[in-house]
C-alpha cells in the first residue's frame, strides 16, 4: 500500500476522506493544520492514480507521496494476513514519476558513462571478462533507455527526445575514452575479446527484448513484490549497450571499420527493440496512458508513431542482418558450423573425434571470409595413413560447408593423435 498526505482548505477534509474512502482507502486521519486540514491516506497501490485523478477539483490541494511500501492493518484481526500480501502493480502516476526522478544530473549521466567507458576499455584490451561486467554495472545505459519507453508510453514527446538526446551522450561519452585510451596506448590490431564482442549471433534480437521487459517489470512492480533487485536488471540492460560502444571507439583508434559496423549495428538496434519492449510494457502491464494523471497533455499520436518508427528501424535492421551472410550472423555460424562438422565426422568409420571448434576470423578478406576449423581426431584406420586422413576429411567438410548458404571460407587446422597424447606428424 501507499500512504498520501493531502492539505487542502479549511473545511475540505472530510470531502477529501469521503472521497478517499470511495477508493476503498484504509487507517484514514483528518487533522487540523496551519491555514487547512491535513487528510492521510492509505491506499492499495493500483487506486493511487484514481485517487489523485478525483481531487482534480481541488486545484490549491498540495499532495504528498511516499513511493515506499506501508503495511495498514486494520479489522478484522484475521484479515491481516491478507492486508499485508498488497503486491499489486504500481499506480501509473508512481511509474512515471518514478522514472523522471531516475533522470539524474547530467554531471553524474556523463561521468558515470567516463568511468563505464574506461572499464570497458581495461576488459576489451585485457580480455578480461570480469572487468566487462563491473563496466556494465556502472554504465548509465538504462536510465535513459527506460525513460524513453515511458515517455513513448504516455505520449510524452519532449520526454522521449530527451531520454535519447541523453542516452546518444552518454554513448558518445564511452566511445570517445575508449578511442582516446587506444590513441594513446597505439592500439594497432582487434583484441580476441573485440572480435567476439563483434560476432552477432541471428538470436541476438532476444536480449535487448528481455532487457526492455525486464526492465519495465521492475519499475511496474512494487518494491516488496520484485524478485530481482534494480541494479540486476540495470546491468542487463548495460549488457546490451555497453560492450559495443567500447568496440566502436577501439576500432575506430586503428581503421577497422567491419568491427565498428558491428558495434553501430549492436547499439542501435538493441536500444531500438529495448524502448520498443519496454513502451509495451509500460503501456499494457502498468497503464502508463496519456489518460494518466498528472500528465494527461500527452498525446496518443507520440506513442503510435514512437512504435512505428521502433518497429521500421527493428524491421530494416533484422533484414540488414539476414540480407547477407556471415557479416552479421558470425556468432551463430560458429556453432551451426561446428554442428556440421560433428555431424559429418560421425558418419565417417575409424575416426574418433577429440574436439571441434570453428569460428570466424575478426575480418573478412577481399574475396574471402575466413572460417578457422580446428579438429583433433584419433584415427583407427590402418589402411590410411594420418596424411591421408586428413585430405579426406578436408575434403569432405570442405565440400559440405560451401554446400550451404553461409558464405563461410572454411581453412582446417586438423590435428590427429594418438592415445599417449603425442601429436602424429
Amino acid at each position: 500500500m501507499r500512504k498520501l498526505t493531502i492539505k487542502v482548505k479549511e473545511g475540505q477534509g472530510q470531502e477529501v476522506k469521503n472521497i478517499a474512502v470511495k477508493h476503498d482507502a484504509k487507517n484514514l486521519i483528518v487533522q487540523q493544520a496551519e491555514k487547512g486540514e491535513i487528510v492521510t491516506v492509505h491506499l492499495n497501490n493500483e487506486r493511487v492514480s484514481k485517487f489523485i485523478t478525483a481531487l482534480s477539483d481541488y486545484k490549491e490541494a498540495e499532495i504528498t507521496l511516499v513511493p515506499r511500501g506501508v503495511i495498514a492493518l486494520y479489522p478484522p484481526q484475521g484479515d491481516a494476513p491478507d492486508q499485508v500480501t498488497d503486491v499489486t502493480y504500481l499506480s501509473p502516476l508512481e511509474i512515471f514519476l518514478g522514472g523522471l526522478q531516475s533522470v539524474g544530473s547530467k554531471v553524474g549521466l556523463l561521468s558515470y558513462a567516463l568511468v563505464g567507458g574506461m572499464l570497458v576499455w581495461i576488459g576489451l584490451y585485457t580480455n578480461t571478462s570480469y572487468l566487462l561486467v563491473a563496466a556494465m554495472l556502472v554504465s548509465p545505459f538504462a536510465g535513459p533507455a527506460m525513460n524513453a519507453a515511458l515517455g513513448a508510453a504516455a505520449g510524452k514527446g519532449g520526454l522521449l527526445k530527451q531520454s535519447l538526446i541523453r542516452y546518444f551522450m552518454a554513448i558518445s561519452v564511452s566511445i570517445f575514452i575508449t578511442f582516446i585510451l587506444s590513441y594513446l596506448i597505439e592500439q594497432k590490431h582487434a583484441t580476441p575479446m573485440m572480435v567476439s564482442v563483434s560476432h552477432i549471433s541471428q538470436v541476438t534480437i532476444l536480449l535487448p527484448i528481455a532487457a526492455g521487459i525486464a526492465g519495465g517489470i521492475n519499475l511496474v512492480q512494487s518494491e516488496r513484490s520484485s524478485l530481482v533487485a534494480g541494479a540486476a536488471v540495470g546491468m542487463l540492460v548495460a549488457a546490451s549497450l555497453s560492450p559495443p560502444t567500447g568496440l566502436i571507439g577501439m576500432a575506430m583508434n586503428f581503421g577497422n571499420w567491419q568491427l565498428v559496423r558491428s558495434g553501430v549495428f549492436l547499439l542501435i538496434f538493441q536500444l531500438v527493440v529495448i524502448q520498443f519492449t519496454a513502451a509495451l510494457v509500460f503501456r499494457y502491464m502498468g497503464k502508463v496512458t496519456i489518460k494518466g494523471a498528472r500528465f494527461a497533455d500527452g498525446r496518443e499520436s507520440v506513442f503510435r508513431l514512437s512504435l512505428l518508427t521502433s518497429g521500421l528501424i527493428i524491421a530494416g535492421m533484422l533484414y540488414w542482418q539476414f540480407a547477407k551472410q556471415p557479416s552479421l550472423q558470425k556468432a551463430s555460424l560458429n556453432t551451426l558450423i561446428t554442428e556440421v562438422i560433428h555431424t559429418e565426422l560421425n558418419k565417417m568409420k575409424d575416426i574418433e573425434t577429440i574436439e571441434v571448434n570453428a569460428r570466424f576470423t575478426r575480418g573478412t578478406l577481399p574475396d574471402l571470409n575466413p572460417v578457422i576449423c580446428e579438429l583433433y581426431l584419433y584415427n583407427r584406420n590402418d589402411s590410411l595413413s594420418d596424411e591421408q586422413l586428413k585430405q579426406v576429411v578436408q575434403d569432405v567438410l570442405h565440400k559440405r560447408i560451401k554446400s550451404e548458404n553461409w558464405n563461410a571460407d572454411p581453412m582446417f587446422n586438423i590435428t590427429i593423435l594418438s592415445y599417449q597424447g603425442e601429436a602424429k606428424e
